[in-house]
């Protein structure tokens, strides 16, 4: 298992200082360091009964001592509806909402404190059907697992895919949380590696391919090689994707001041000429996408 016993013991009987005597081998850590100051007042806005975790990039980077800058993005799994807890939050912060179709259906809650702009993104994860059920309390267990980690299995990168309990994050509740953990993300985060949790998820969605590269220039990680291989011998999945998607994650990366040797391999993969002549020829907005790819490849 995955020190997952303990984690679902709290969060059935919430009992407060009480001391569990199971033996996790698995990792875990104290759950300030994933702390915000606006958890305290997301808990008020979470329904009673729900539950909530802390999934993604936020995980990620804290775990990896990121500095944070002037944009921070969370992302949380949910089972309550997610457009009702981005509007009880709005009851105590001053944002705005939307929702958008990812993988899953996402509310969004945007704000600002001064020079900061934040943005908490709510995905749901519907265990209504588990908790109703005439099922022991073992199995409701297992269940409420298994769901969690079908979620996390069918996102991106490994290192993407950890989770941690939110009640193990905020105030004065704060304690040691086990990592949410079943692609190893963690070992490919200290070994500094952009792997896919599978290649399935990659066809789903191509656009991944270059959101692993971004990640490996913003990170300064390394691509998995066998993930590698296989974008030198599928080129053209990228061209399936959205182009406002792929856009999106070619000006992010040109925008790194650092971007000139992940262009290289780009373009060595066969992925930018792809990209340029199928996907920035038409959208003038974005004019001056070829004249920045040309400097930065010739400097």
């Amino acid at each position: 298992m995955l020190g997952i016993d303990r984690f679902l013991q709290k969060i059935f009987n919430k009992k407060k200082g009480e001391e569990l005597e199971l033996e996790i081998k698995e990792s875990y850590v104290h759950g300030l360091l994933f702390y915000n100051s606006y958890f305290d007042t997301l808990a008020k806005a979470l329904p009673r009964g729900s539950f909530c975790f802390i999934v993604g990039g936020w995980v990620r980077d804290r775990l990896i001592n990121r500095p944070i800058g002037n944009n921070i993005d969370i992302d949380f799994i949910v089972t309550a509806p997610p457009m009702e807890v981005a509007k009880n939050l709005k009851k105590y912060i001053n944002g705005s909402i939307f929702q958008f179709e990812k993988e899953k259906t996402v509310a969004t809650f945007i704000f600002q404190e001064d020079s900061y702009n934040y943005r908490f993104d709510f995905s749901y994860l519907d265990i209504s059907d588990i908790l109703n059920s005439d099922l022991t309390y073992e199995e409701k267990e297992e269940k409420i697992l298994n769901r969690l980690i079908d979620d996390l299995m069918a996102r991106d990168f490994t290192i993407n895919a950890i989770a941690v309990n939110f009640d193990d994050t905020s105030g004065l509740s704060a304690s040691h949380t086990t990592l949410i953990d079943p692609s190893n993300g963690f070992k490919d985060l200290q070994e500094g590696i952009i792997r896919p949790i599978s290649i399935e998820n990659i066809i789903k969605d191509p656009v991944r391919i270059l959101r692993g590269y971004r990640l490996a220039l913003e990170l300064d990680f390394n691509i998995d090689k066998e993930f590698e291989k296989f974008v030198q011998k599928n080129p053209d999945l990228v061209e399936k994707s959205p182009k406002e998607r792929v856009r999106d994650e070619l000006l992010k990366i040109i925008s790194n001041q650092n971007s000139y040797a992940t262009l290289e391999k780009l373009q060595k993969n066969k992925l930018l000429s792809r990209i340029v002549s199928n996907t920035l020829e038409d959208i003038s907005t974005y004019k001056n996408t070829e004249e920045i790819l040309k400097k930065n490849l010739i400097s």
